[in-house]
């Protein structure tokens, strides 16, 4: 049988249109709600997005959801893991850092409404081993203790682009998110094979490195972590036994604009297959009814939340999914955007794409099927789905279900004139000062 998938799309008209409510209606239409039992902590997994990243979820998004854990009688807390130095100026390798970078996106308690916790602990080493007997290229992973701890978990994605695994939604926000600094190590295939097997580890182009001369390769050198990397006037020399496999090198150099160092072509769908396995450790910590997804299908930039700057977004924003079905909610996102139209000047456009072509094997190179069919072959999931399209109707009986308040607020505000005298006490009776009509179309 096909999963079930819900969907509402962008835009709105009124009240019970907007993304929030449409987001509250899809929480239990998904029977999400189900996956919490009064007194569970509830992880609600987010990607909180690196420093200056202007395209991550807006907190809105995450404390609708919160609110509705609350009335389940949830005890919910936001949480994202620690990252790698991946590239030299990430800004959430550290708790410190993590929150800073939360805090100024709007993920703090005050907008939430409920705490912000790193899952991985101060540096990322705070996590559970899990065991993936079936996994595909990995059979273990390190998940974030705070998440590996909850009762549930709400897995709450943004779907957009990544340049390693083609795309990112809920697969990866499990698969590289709640992974601490070790599953992330492993996730990159640290732990499998060796520089020999040319996999995983930093392709070099020695050739093309100017050494000393390069303006870089002092910020080459210091993004290592592991102090593998030395540069000389003959160029670049990577010590394999120290590389860990972090990207920093890769990264930095490809964000100046260099092409010393980079990946191997292979690389990309054996990322995807191990985020995937990744992905499978973490629903192994829990029972199958008490995990729910939610993926945003807004802000859909050919890029990660983990770059620290916003390109221009592929399709327009298509709208909000829910499932209790991992793959066929992500199988659905990649559908829905292939499907939509190219958004004016972006990337998909200049690359003349059409609707119903594979976007993001043409944006970013790689079919992002690789990472659904390596999870449905997991029993993850399923690709096939049911998508069941939620337009909320205006009812006198829903128009207020998902307000700030249940009733017009001019109730309450008719109660306090009423009590505490009207805010133009003073000014009332009007004196009535004459209106000298003008034409105002001389304005037009």
């Amino acid at each position: 049988m096909p999963s079930k998938v819900y969907f509402s799309p962008a835009g709105a008209t009124n009240w019970a249109e907007s993304l929030i409510a449409k987001a509250k209606e899809l929480f239990y239409l998904a029977e999400l709600d189900k996956c919490i039992k009064p007194g569970d902590t509830v992880a609600i997994k987010v990607h909180v997005g690196e420093w200056n990243r202007t395209a991550v979820l807006r907190p809105e998004y995450v404390a609708c959801i919160v609110e509705e854990v609350k009335k389940c009688g949830g005890k919910p807390f936001v949480t994202d893991s620690t990252t790698l130095t991946y590239h030299a100026f990430n800004s959430r390798f550290d708790e410190i850092g993590i929150l800073k970078s939360a805090y100024r996106h709007g993920f703090n308690p005050n907008s939430l409404g409920c705490p912000v916790v790193p899952a991985d602990g101060y540096i990322g080493h705070d996590d559970v081993r899990v065991e993936i007997p079936n996994g595909i290229i990995l059979k273990e992973t390190y998940v974030g203790r705070a998440i590996a701890c909850a009762d549930a978990v709400l897995n709450i994605a943004h779907a957009k682009g990544h340049p390693i695994t083609s795309f990112g939604g809920c697969i990866k926000n499990f698969g590289i998110g709640g992974q601490s600094k070790r599953g992330k190590y492993t996730t990159h295939l640290a732990m499998w094979g060796d520089p020999a097997d040319a996999i995983g580890y930093p392709l070099v182009n020695a050739q093309n490195c100017a050494g000393t001369g390069c303006k870089w390769h002092k910020l080459c050198e210091d993004g290592c972590p592991e102090s593998a990397i030395t540069i000389s006037e003959k160029g670049f020399k990577l010590d394999f036994g120290k590389c860990r496999l972090c990207y920093s090198c890769q990264v930095t150099c490809l964000f100046t604009g260099e092409t010393a160092i980079g990946f191997r072509d292979d690389y990309f769908p054996y990322a995807q297959i191990a985020m995937s396995d990744a992905a499978r450790g973490v629903l192994n910590l829990f029972a199958p009814e008490k995990v729910g997804y939610m993926a945003y299908v807004v802000d859909v930039a050919p890029e990660c939340d983990c770059f620290p700057w916003a390109g221009l977004p592929i399709v327009p924003d298509i709208g909000i999914l829910a499932s209790k079905d991992i793959v066929a909610i992500d199988t659905a996102a990649v559908d829905l955007i292939d499907a939509a139209p190219n958004y004016p000047g972006s990337r998909a456009e200049e690359l003349g794409l059409k609707p119903g072509d594979d976007k993001f094997k043409a944006v970013n190179l790689v079919t992002p099927r690789i990472q659904l069919r390596a999870a449905e072959r997991l029993g993850m999931g399923s690709m096939q789905y049911e998508l069941e399209k939620v337009e909320p109707v205006l009812t006198p009986e829903n128009i207020g279900k998902h307000q700030y308040l249940q009733e017009p607020s001019t109730l309450t505000l008719r109660k306090w004139y009423k009590k505490g005298g009207h805010v133009l006490d003073g000014v009332l009776p009007f004196k009535r000062i004459p209106f000298e009509q003008r034409n105002w179309q001389e304005f037009a």
